[in-house]
Order: structure tokens, then C-alpha cells, then sequence
């Protein structure tokens, strides 16, 4: 009795770790995703890049077709895969469907996600509707996260399924943990492994589908759902910007460093926020969520965990350096709308000393102040990235 509750607490454990990871990957996912298209909306034209064999695309249509292809990372409004991948694929968008083989792992987030076509790896999905259609085959495990979860596909590894509703009337290969209010198992759905459910109440289970030995109820509360959305987030933000009016003189010091050895960068860095704000908005998006998708996916594997790792701890100094460059990015556009002239050296100092000053005051508000001092990362971060790869184009009093 003792190792069976054993079993159940570190199933139960595994199954909140996975839940946690899978909801920061479809924020993080969705963050790329509005971010893109809202890059790529001026013209809703699909934007595509392939490095190597591998191919990115975005826009508000994309449909990923080619030959040769080998790992895929798409985001758009509608997202449908057509051509098989050799490698991985990343999709992320309102609307997400695979039609086509995928060789390895397909990661995907979405407000819809419907998988039709064989996968050879594991599907870690997260979506208001995840569906999994008689179609869907995957070598792998599958982790799969949203309002609603259908599975009626064949699943050859282990299954992390949490949900407000699951229907499961599939074929699965290994042990099956189901966490939700609503647990319906069809007849003709068949349990090669364990079968463990956890809900509200004991849910209908044909004894054709997993004989009473290879199943086992524990009741579950909604109020134990201690896992949601916005906690992980705000606790990340919360942190980084807690980090900012604690840490004052170090914000100080790191501006200061950052204008005596890189002031030019700065300067058109300041410009092209004040000059492109959207813009620079948009590739902040972009920049946050490519790092922070790509640390967690690093850190789902073994051979990229420890630089998954570096890449996570230094999220925080990204959104730091961001929160300073857009700090710098307001005081002068400010200094600029009272038609002053841009000072040099110790005045620029000092006018990213007041813009600090004010954000910091101005992040004791609630709500406010963590939009305000979200956007002003993004504004810098953004505007960083633009400056660094040539985009932010020529602009008026970027020297001195």
C-alpha cells in the first residue's frame, strides 16, 4: 500500500512538472506567435527562411510544403503542415494542423492543434482543443495539455494528458495518466499499459478497454489544479521587475557601463525605439519567446540540458539589459518632445537616471505598472535587436 501511494505521489509529481513545462511553452509559443504575425501583418504575406535544410516560416497563412525538408518552426494564424519532415516540428498559432509525417518530435501550441498524420518521436501539445484524429500515430510518448483533448489515434510510448474534458478512444502502448474534471473512455479504446485517472469523480471504464487490475482512480479536486497559466509568468515577471526597484544602483550601473563602452550602439538604439516603437515592440516579442522557447526545449533533452540551463538563467539578464535600453529609449524621446537638443555624455547619464527613477515609481502601481515596465523592456530589447542586425534603417540624430 505504502509503494503504491508512493507510485501515485511521484506520478502525480511528474505529471505537474510536465503540466508546468507544457503551459510555458505555449506562452511562450503564443508570444512568438502574435509576435510574427504581427511583424509579417503589414503585407500578410508568408515570410520564409530556410537555414539549411531546415526551413522558418511566418506569416498569417503558412502553409509548409517543400521537399527535403528536415526540422520545421512556423507561426502564423493558420499553421498546416503538407510535406513530411525528416526532424523536428515546431508550430505555433490560432490554428494548427499536421497533415504530413513528421520524422521526430512535434512540438505544437495553438488555440486549435489537430494532429492527422503519422509522427515518428513524442507530441508535446498545448491548445483550448488538442485533437488527435484516428490518423495520428506517434513512435513516442505523448504530453498533451488544453480545454478540451481528444485522443483517438495510436500512441506507442506513455501518456501525460490534463484537461478540462479527455476523451480517450485510441489505441496507447504504455501507462496513461489523465488529469480532468470530464473523463470519457470510449469502447473501443484499448490500455496496453497502466491506466491512471484522476478527477472529480470515478469515470465509466469498459473492462474491454483496461481490466480493473491495470487502472486506478485517485479523486482529484478542481482546487488542487495548482498549476495555471498565469502563475508561472507572473512569478518569472515578477521577479525581473521586483529585481528592477530593488536593484536600482545596479540598473545605474549597468546603463552607465553600457553608454562608456557602447554608447553609439546605444544612441541608435534609443533612436530607432523612439522612431519605430511598434516595430521594436514586435521583435522584443520575438526575441523573448525564440529565448525562452528554445532554453526549455534544450532542457526537455539530455544532450542540450545544460545550455538550455545557461540560456534560462540568462533570461534575466536579457530582460534586464532590454528594461535599461528602453529606460534610455524614453527619456530622450521625451527630452526630444520638449524640442531640446540631445545632450552627451553625463547628460544622457543622467536623464537614463531619471527615466529609472520615474519606471521605478511608476511600477508600484498595480497592473500598470508591470504593462509600462513590460512594454519598455520589449521597446528596448526590440529595438536592440534592430540596431544590432542593420533593420532599424537611417535615422534622423542617431550619432552624438
Amino acid at each position: 500500500m505504502a509503494t503504491s501511494r508512493r507510485t501515485a505521489g511521484r506520478a502525480a509529481a511528474v505529471q505537474r512538472r510536465d503540466g508546468v513545462a507544457i503551459t510555458l511553452a505555449a506562452a511562450t509559443a503564443a508570444l512568438a506567435t502574435l509576435a510574427m504575425v504581427a511583424v509579417a501583418s503589414a503585407d500578410e504575406e508568408e515570410h520564409r527562411q530556410f537555414m539549411g535544410s531546415d526551413l522558418a516560416a511566418a506569416g498569417d497563412l503558412v502553409i509548409v510544403s517543400g521537399d527535403d525538408l528536415d526540422g520545421v518552426f512556423a507561426a502564423g494564424e493558420t499553421v498546416e503542415l503538407v510535406s513530411p519532415t525528416r526532424e523536428d516540428a515546431l508550430l505555433a498559432g490560432r490554428r494548427v494542423k499536421v497533415r504530413a509525417a513528421v520524422g521526430d518530435d512535434a512540438y505544437l501550441a495553438g488555440e486549435t492543434v489537430d494532429v492527422s498524420a503519422p509522427v515518428a518521436g513524442r507530441i508535446v501539445a498545448a491548445g483550448e482543443t488538442v485533437t488527435l484524429d484516428a490518423r495520428a500515430t506517434t513512435g513516442g510518448a505523448v504530453r498533451l495539455f488544453g480545454r478540451r483533448v481528444e485522443v483517438a489515434g495510436t500512441v506507442g510510448g506513455d501518456s501525460w494528458i490534463a484537461a478540462e474534458s479527455v476523451r480517450l478512444s485510441g489505441s496507447f502502448a504504455g501507462d496513461v495518466t489523465v488529469t480532468a474534471r470530464d473523463i470519457d473512455i470510449a469502447p473501443d479504446a484499448r490500455f496496453d499499459g497502466m491506466l491512471v485517472f484522476r478527477a472529480p469523480e470515478e469515470p465509466a471504464v469498459p473492462d474491454t478497454a483496461a481490466p480493473p487490475e491495470r487502472r486506478r482512480y485517485e479523486k482529484w479536486e478542481p482546487e488542487e489544479w495548482g498549476w495555471g497559466l498565469a502563475a508561472p509568468w507572473r512569478a518569472l515577471f515578477g521577479m525581473a521587475f521586483g529585481a528592477v526597484l530593488l536593484f536600482p544602483l545596479s540598473l545605474l550601473v549597468a546603463g552607465a557601463i553600457l553608454l562608456a563602452t557602447a554608447g553609439g550602439v546605444m544612441n541608435r538604439v534609443a533612436e530607432i525605439g523612439r522612431a519605430r516603437p511598434g516595430a521594436s515592440i514586435g521583435a522584443g516579442l520575438v526575441t523573448l519567446a525564440v529565448w525562452a522557447v528554445a532554453a526549455l526545449l534544450l532542457m526537455l533533452t539530455l544532450i542540450g540540458a545544460p545550455l538550455g540551463i545557461l540560456l534560462f538563467l540568462a533570461l534575466p539578464l536579457i530582460v534586464m539589459l532590454g528594461y535599461v535600453t528602453g529606460a534610455l529609449t524614453l527619456a530622450l524621446g521625451v527630452w526630444r518632445s520638449l524640442g531640446k537638443a540631445l545632450p552627451g555624455g553625463l547628460g544622457r547619464f543622467g536623464l537614463l537616471a531619471l527615466g529609472l527613477f520615474v519606471l521605478a515609481i511608476v511600477g508600484l502601481i498595480p497592473v500598470a505598472g508591470f504593462i509600462v515596465g513590460l512594454l519598455v523592456t520589449l521597446t528596448g530589447l526590440g529595438a536592440t535587436m534592430l540596431a544590432l542586425r542593420g533593420r532599424g534603417g537611417t535615422v534622423a540624430g542617431a550619432g552624438g
